[in-house]
């Protein structure tokens, strides 16, 4: 049984070929222009932006490959008075809940059990297993490189790399990419390393005030 075309299908099969490449050139077009700027900027003026944030939300995923492997949500707040770490599952469980105030800190295992101590670093280490500099991440993590050891610069004049000795260990932090569509512009993709450890971060919001 042969199919017969008609020749009003015909002529739009013709103008569906004509105008498709049309549409798909003002579509990436239209990508291209949605771009948010890419600029160069002045390290001190970048680094005073950062450090005027006076509360910040960052939310993404995590991989870590260590003693543990695994992949979170990731979920980061600072505020002048606290840090807040939030980890969960894809499935929304929460596998670590950390409240952080200066000498009291609050955390919350994956089995809902509640733990206090003094210090962040250590209670996480200790009870989790877990290597996280999260003394030093509430300004790591937007860029600034407080009270490194070392830092580089990229050709857009924020931060590159960052390293830093605490407790005996070395940590370095390399900025991979930035998101631009914030203000200022604050780093996107990072990995954390150390001896025995790497952290890769992905930030894909950030709310800042």
């Amino acid at each position: 049984m042969m199919l017969s075309i008609r020749p009003a299908v015909v002529k739009t099969c013709r103008l569906v070929r004509k105008t498709a490449p049309i549409a798909l050139c003002l579509s990436l077009l239209a990508g291209c222009v949605s771009q948010p700027e890419h600029t160069r900027t002045n390290w001190d003026t970048h680094q005073q932006a950062l450090s005027q944030l006076s509360s910040y939300q960052a939310k993404g995923k995590m991989g870590y490959k260590g003693d543990q492997r695994f992949g979170a949500n990731l979920l980061w707040e600072t505020t002048s008075s606290h840090d807040h770490l939030l980890l969960t599952n894809f499935l929304g469980s929460t596998l670590l809940r950390l409240d952080a105030r200066p000498g009291q800190v609050t955390l919350v295992n994956n089995e809902g059990k509640t733990f206090r101590g003094a210090d962040a670093t250590q209670l996480v280490g200790e009870l989790t297993g877990l290597r996280l500099p999260i003394d030093q991440m509430r300004d790591w993590l937007i860029g600034l490189p407080t009270a490194a050891d070392t830092f580089q610069l990229n050709a857009d004049g924020r931060l590159s790399y960052l390293a830093k000795d605490i407790n005996g260990k070395l940590w370095q932090l390399d900025y991979n990419e930035y998101d631009y569509t914030t203000t200022p512009a604050l780093p996107k993709r990072m990995v954390l390393s150390s001896v025995g450890v790497s952290i890769t971060l992905v930030i894909h919001n950030w709310s800042i005030n």
